[in-house]
């Protein structure tokens, strides 16, 4: 059976055997690599959605299981990339609040407190339980029943909404302590 040519010409039910055939011995391979389920079901799903976007332009000449592995190597590095940018994003906005609420404390930390209050109340608990309980996101993820991504998509907006809230306390204190100094 030509795989390759049946799926360029859209056949899903050879989507559906190809799928059957890799999609285990792809997430092994990725678990294997990653050691993360979340990045291995993610990788895999990502794949297989690439595999039938480009379905067209799969070559005759290579191993159907080239292709696909090598279509799930380029998922996984993007994916570890943006996963690499989004901690350094997280680990600078995170440090920027330690050393703000550290150097300039009752006012920072009430500024803090009203700044979470005014978040939406899934996004407040998450950011709570994250950071204030320092619960992983799978584990915050399981408890609340949803997924490690949507976890991480609500840091990330808590943190915008703190860094927000925070960029605008530090200018009005930057303005007065210019006012004072004069």
């Amino acid at each position: 059976m030509n795989h390759v040519a049946d799926l360029a010409s859209g056949c899903l039910q050879t989507f559906q055997t190809v799928y059957s055939l890799f999609n285990q011995k792809l997430y092994a391979y990725i678990l294997k690599k990653t050691n993360s389920a979340y990045m291995a079901e993610e990788v895999v799903q990502l794949t297989f959605i690439r595999l039938w976007e480009k379905r067209e332009t799969l070559s005759a000449e290579y191993n159907l299981s080239t292709q696909i592995f090598r279509i799930a190597g380029t998922i996984l590095i993007d994916q570890l990339r943006k996963e690499a940018v989004s901690k350094k994003h997280l680990s600078v906005v995170e440090d920027d609040f330690a050393l703000k609420t550290d150097t300039e404390q009752p006012e920072m930390l009430h500024a803090l407190e009203q700044a979470i209050e005014q978040m939406a109340p899934v996004r407040k608990k998450v950011f709570k339980m994250s950071k204030v309980d320092g619960y992983s996101y799978k584990e915050i993820a399981e408890m609340l029943s949803i997924s490690p991504k949507t976890v991480e998509n609500h840091i990330s907006q808590a943190l915008k909404q703190l860094r927000a809230a925070f960029s605008s306390i530090i200018s009005l204190a930057v303005i007065m302590e210019a006012i004072i100094k004069k």
